[in-house]
């Protein structure tokens, strides 16, 4: 089952019990935890632990049943390690069910609060009926402007690809 499997499974599973909101914040814990702890995903890919080891512990985490039937899943098939792009799957997954854009900006420097709402205002028309978030990332490597991505596209308005294209041209 591909990693993208996985994340609908789980989603729509999640979705008929009401439980979106309690797994996305399990599943957003566990990650921040195996950031801390990577060791331990190692440990349940792992043929050194047998499956009742891995299953007692997992009953050991204290989350929801239905996320701890999801990680049970996947120490028995030894895919622990699939769970950080499973994690992104069901993060996009979310979005689309909340009706989220969530668009990626990168900028030379910090963007104020007035430049925020002016690029969501900007930009809201290309998303009717749904709620704009960003995340900013600061680039200086950019020099000057903004690059903005979107699901894999990208609208580049920075000073370097301004500079390139008049490179190109001359």
């Amino acid at each position: 089952m591909s990693v993208t499997n996985h994340a609908k499974a789980l989603f729509e599973i999640a979705k008929e019990r009401n439980k979106t909101d309690i797994l996305t914040y399990h599943f957003e814990d566990f990650k921040h935890a195996m950031d801390i702890h990577p060791e331990w995903v190692k440990l349940m890919d792992s043929p050194m632990l047998t499956l009742p080891e891995k299953i007692q512990k997992i009953d050991a985490l204290e989350y929801d049943v239905l996320f701890l039937s999801f990680l049970k899943m996947l120490a028995t098939k030894n895919q622990m390690h699939l769970y950080l792009d499973i994690f992104h799957e069901w993060v996009y997954l979310s979005r689309i069910d909340q009706k989220i854009a969530h668009l990626h900006i990168y900028a030379a420097k910090p963007i104020s609060d007035a430049l925020e709402a002016r690029l969501k205002k900007a930009i809201a028309p290309r998303f009717p009926n749904q709620t704009i978030s960003f995340h900013i990332t600061i680039d200086p490597d950019l020099i000057g402007g903004l690059k903005v991505v979107y699901q894999g596209q990208s609208l580049d308005r920075s000073v370097a690809r301004e500079l390139e294209e008049l490179y190109t041209t001359i």
